[in-house]
């Protein structure tokens, strides 16, 4: 079972409109409108990182060649598979 804790914050006016408009909109908490916003931030800021991990991987030789050695093992499992029909 997922805790919750109570937590105190300050916001700018803006920004407090915009979830209190959101959640009449939606007919939602505007505890759940800042839950809501905070996920899809932790989303794309996990997005990020591993944009920016394959980026780095990508530049590194070594790395690019590894994975171009498991992609072609990736299509000789895939082209063994359509020809057994498996």
């Amino acid at each position: 079972m997922k805790t919750k804790v109570t937590y105190t914050s300050t916001l700018p006016e803006d920004v407090l409109d915009s979830v209190n408009e959101y959640a009449e909109k939606y007919k939602i908490s505007k505890n759940k409108v800042v839950e809501n916003a905070l996920r899809q931030y932790f989303f794309n800021l996990k997005k990020d990182d591993f944009r920016e991990g394959f980026s780095r991987v990508g530049a590194d030789a070594e790395m690019k060649s590894m994975a171009e050695e498991g992609m072609e093992n990736y299509f000789d499992i895939i082209r063994q598979v359509e020809r057994d029909g498996k």
